[in-house]
Formats: C-alpha cells, structure tokens, sequence
C-alpha cells in the first residue's frame, strides 16, 4: 500500500516530529471538494478532491490478484467515462486523486525534500497529440488556487519540441523518447512560455505504453525553489531523467503559499480534447496503481528499492 513515513523532522516543524508512518459507479455533478461517501476508504492523513466515485479509489490487495510491488497492499485508481465531481464536471475534466494534508505534509518553499514510490500503468493506453487527454500521474501544488508547481503528464506520442528547447529549461539526460513528462506548471504559467520553452514540458521520464504491465520505482528531490538555487530532480529505477536547476515556484505563487502539496491517482485534464477528436466517443478506462509512497527530508529514509533491498517492514 502506499504510505507516508516521515521521519527526522526538522525541529522548527512544530507539527511533525520523530517519525510518522501514515497511512467504486459513476458519479457525476457533484459540487462538493470532498464527498465522503460510505465504503470508501482513503489513506490516513489524505483526501479525495473532486473523486466521488467509489471506484475511484480503493486498496489493491495480493489476495485478490492486484499488482502490489512490496508487502500485501497497494492503492488503485481507476477513472471511468463521465466521471466527475465539482468544478471539473465545468471544465470538463475528471480525476481519481487522492491529496496529501498538512498535518503529515513535510514539503515547505526552500526546503530539500524526496519522495518515492512505485508506479504500475495497468491500462492507460498511448495517445496522439489529436486525442491527448494530458492525464497527470502525480502534481505537486501550491497555493488557495492549488496551482501545479510541476507535474507528470503524459503527452502525446507526437507532442514535445525537446531538441529545439532551451537548454537552460529542458535538462533531458538523454531520454529519446517517453510520453509522460515533466511540467514545469507554475513557473510556464508565471513567464508565459511558449515553444522556445516548450511550453515548460522539461524532460521525459519514460513511455508509458512500454512499461505496461510492470512496476516503475520513481523517485524525486525538489527543494521547491523560488530563485536559482531551486532545483527538481526525478530518477527512473535508478536512473537520473531529469536535473533541472532554477526557479520551480513563482512569486505569485508563495505570496498565498503555506507549503507544497502532493496528489497522486489519475486526473485527465483536458476532455474537450478527446471529444473533439473522437466525435464524443466514450474514453478508456483508466486503471493505475501506486506502491510504498513515501514523502521526507532525505534519500535513505524515502527510497523504495532501499527499503526493499534491507528488508524493511513494507508500509501496508
């Protein structure tokens, strides 16, 4: 299952200290943030934004066949067609997320912070950039607005000016291909990049058809910068995709920003897209799991495969 285990915290942190370990029908025009609707279970110290369904989470378990990829448990996602909750049934957008609180959120501007976990696509297909839905497997947001400061987001296959990018903005380590990418979301907004920029998309991390059916460790280190010194790196099992340095959270951003928040699970952010391009054709079901989540202020006590490698007590 995914967990939070956040430990070592700093002393100024007056809410965390020691070590934590934390912990569907298809619905549609619901207005509330968070409907809790009985049955559905979300880990400790999360909600569910805009997710009403109760398919849109719930605990795989090795029992029942899930895919787990340490331990007995993991967390599924799944987003049907039509659903929605909220302000997204507006827009149109759907999603199957759950976010992280503050009382176990260790993110704050400036400060060096990883996360790890496992990733299993069990049926997202490859798109084009006619029919992309721009799903997002994992943001991290800031501010009232919660406005993205970066995000993963799968492109499609055809989309991305990587070669013909700043150098200074797309830090690719040699990635020649991949549809889920990077997004520099806050900071493409703030500046209002364009092309030469490509449009803040700064690296490919891997492709999601490819990695079908298997688990992808993926880890991250971001101190949530405001200024040159910031910096985001994302590591593929093992290997470095992504090393960029500057400024990640803007200026408008931080004046309406306690700390950083993490969501995960499946968001499709652009349905008008689709639609479009389908003549209203019903969108794929969208099914993915996430594994051994953790969230803190150093590599050794975030890494998946180390946990895994020394025995550690998976964090069902």
């Amino acid at each position: 299952m995914q967990v939070i285990k956040i430990c070592s915290m700093l002393a100024a942190s007056a809410l965390l200290s020691g070590c934590l370990s934390v912990l569907g029908q298809n619905v549609t025009r619901l207005n509330t943030d968070n409907d809790v609707l009985s049955g559905v279970v979300v880990p400790d110290g999360y909600t569910r934004r805009f997710s009403p369904a109760p398919h849109n989470f719930r605990y795989g378990l090795k029992t029942a066949g899930d895919p787990v990829r340490y331990g007995e448990r993991s967390e599924r996602f799944e987003l049907r067609h039509g659903d929605c909750g909220g302000a997204d049934c507006i827009e149109p957008r759907s999603r199957a997320e759950i976010q992280m609180t503050d009382e176990i959120n260790p993110a704050r501007i400036g400060q060096d912070t990883w996360y790890s976990y496992s990733f299993y696509n069990a049926t997202v297909p490859s798109f084009t950039k006619d029919n992309s839905l721009r799903l997002v497997f994992g943001q991290w947001t800031v501010g009232r607005g919660n406005q993205p400061v970066f995000r993963f987001i799968q492109l499609g296959t055809d989309e991305g000016e990587f070669d013909a990018c700043d150098p200074s903005i797309c830090t690719e380590t040699g990635a020649a291909r991949g549809d889920l990418v990077v997004h520099l979301s806050d900071m493409a907004n703030a500046r209002a990049w364009s092309a030469e920029q490509n449009n803040g998309y700064i690296c490919r991390l891997f492709d999601m058809g490819a990695r079908r059916g298997g688990w992808v460790d993926i880890t991250v280190n971001t101190n949530f910068g405001t200024g040159l010194d910031g910096f985001l790196r994302v590591w593929v099992d093992d290997t470095l995709m992504c090393n960029y340095s500057g400024p990640l959270v803007s200026e408008q951003s931080v004046r309406t920003a306690a700390f950083p928040h993490h969501r995960r699970g499946v968001f499709s952010s652009w349905n008008k897209r689709w639609e479009k391009a389908t003549s209203g054709a019903r969108q794929p079901n969208l099914i993915v799991y996430y594994d051994e989540f953790r969230a803190g202020l150093s590599h050794a006590e975030t890494d998946v495969r180390t946990a895994i490698a020394v025995g550690s007590a998976p964090v069902d």
